[in-house]
């Protein structure tokens, strides 16, 4: 997809490296954090100089952000989107009930930890977990975790439900949702017409065993943006 782009070919009588091979070094170098990530060791492991390194970062990342709307998009009024949104609610139908399929989009957070504290205003970056952290909101299809809508670059100490409140869903759901149609969240969000949380478990009781079984197949839907929330990288 990337290999026709213009940054890719010039008239210099120095010619870039194959767009392969600049590809292979940008992958390695955001596959890996901390001291294996420095653009030395990348020269060192690419047989190149680090300005060659720099130039490679640089020209991948404005080939693929030009590729940012083909690959990140939802109309439901589109005839390829409409036939994602109902694989998705089928995968859905098939996971649960029919009376379930109109959920198919699903929504988490997904943290990226930072390699070492930051110095402007490190608080608002302290999570939870005592780390250092980044948080991106991703809507997805259930069914092939296709990315509909983000938010990204928030400090994690925000909650899920305020920096959802930043995205094109949350602000504009009439732009997915049509009658009978949802996305499914886990419990730090609000419930909505358009927004289906579990259920959460009241203080000093427990849930009713409807509620249970509620929950354990709304978990079988959004198991697929766990496992998307998890492989986050450290940055």
């Amino acid at each position: 997809l990337i290999q026709a782009h213009p940054i890719f070919h010039n008239n210099s009588n120095n010619p870039q490296l194959p767009v392969a091979v600049q590809l292979a070094i940008f992958l390695n170098g955001v596959g890996h954090y901390g001291n294996a990530a420095t653009t030395e060791d990348i020269s060192d492991w690419a047989g190149v100089s680090v300005g060659t390194i720099y130039n490679c970062y640089k020209r991948v990342m404005i080939a693929i952000l030009q590729l940012h709307d083909r690959a990140i998009h939802f109309d439901p009024l589109d005839r390829e989107d409409q036939i994602e949104r109902e694989r998705a609610k089928a995968y859905v139908e098939q996971k649960t009930c029919r009376e379930w399929r109109g959920g198919f989009l699903c929504v988490d957070g997904t943290p990226s930890p930072l390699h070492e504290k930051p110095s402007w205003h490190s608080e608002g970056f302290f999570d939870k977990n005592s780390d250092y952290s980044l948080t991106a909101q991703v809507v997805i299809f259930p069914h092939n975790l296709h990315i509909v809508d983000y938010v990204i670059g928030v400090p994690r100490s925000l909650h899920n439900s305020n920096v959802f409140a930043q995205t094109r869903v949350s602000r504009h759901p009439e732009s997915f949702f049509g009658a009978g149609e949802w996305l499914w969240a886990d419990s730090a969000y609000a419930a909505q017409i358009w927004c289906v949380p579990p259920y959460k478990q009241p203080a000093g009781g427990s849930l009713m065993a409807e509620q249970r079984t509620f929950n354990y197949n709304l978990s079988t839907v959004s198991i697929s943006t766990n496992i998307l929330s998890s492989s986050s990288p450290s940055v």
